[in-house]
């Protein structure tokens, strides 16, 4: 499939990703972030204490992981936030936790001071605009969390969405990544294990 076409896909499925995200988040709310805090707190417990879970500060309708942050605090993982180093880079990560101060980042985002230690995450909690059954993502299309996993392979990633984000196919790029999983409202996603 040529670029220009994967990229039209893609940014389609983006418009329509953002209105169904903007309906299940008018519709389900918090609810569905502690239901899927739930979730992942049961997932995460197979990781060892202390682990470093990075996640993200929720911007207009995305799933809210601070849920989930708390309480894998209170079970004593320790939780970082990404930071947007420059342009066409991986992200950085800073330790935070519940109380320590925030600053404005690119893109709408709240991030760390720059006080914060800077850490590999053993795992992290991504935000998304929609994933298939395969656990593919559709971002915002800065490729971001594609090259941080690019260059930190040992991160397990794990989608946080409402379940109605779910599409049939998210368009893939060689350099799009898929998920370990999604954690949503009623479950974990975990990828189709068929053959192609």
């Amino acid at each position: 499939m040529g670029f220009m076409k994967q990229n039209s896909q893609k940014l389609t499925l983006r418009t329509e990703a953002k209105r169904i995200r903007a309906g299940a988040a008018k519709i389900c709310g918090l609810a569905a972030a502690e239901k899927a805090s739930e979730h992942g707190v049961r997932l995460f417990s197979s990781f060892e204490k202390y682990a470093i879970v990075g996640a993200y500060w929720p911007i207009d309708d995305e799933l809210d992981p601070r849920f989930l942050m708390n309480a894998l605090m209170r079970a004593g993982y320790r939780t970082a936030l990404p930071v947007v180093a420059a342009p066409n880079t991986p992200l950085a990560f800073r330790l935070w936790g519940a109380g320590d101060p925030l600053e404005a980042g690119v893109f709408g985002t709240h991030q760390p001071s720059a006080e914060a230690p800077e850490v590999i995450p053993h795992a992290l909690i991504v935000p998304l605009l929609a994933y298939d059954a395969d656990c593919y993502r559709l971002g915002w299309g800065g490729g971001f969390y594609d090259r941080t996993l690019a260059a930190h392979s040992e991160i397990k990633a794990f989608g946080f969405a409402y379940s109605a984000q779910i599409v049939d196919h998210v368009p893939r790029e060689n350099h799009d990544w898929p998920l370990q999983g999604v954690i949503t409202e009623d479950g974990i996603i975990l990828p189709n294990k068929k053959t192609e």
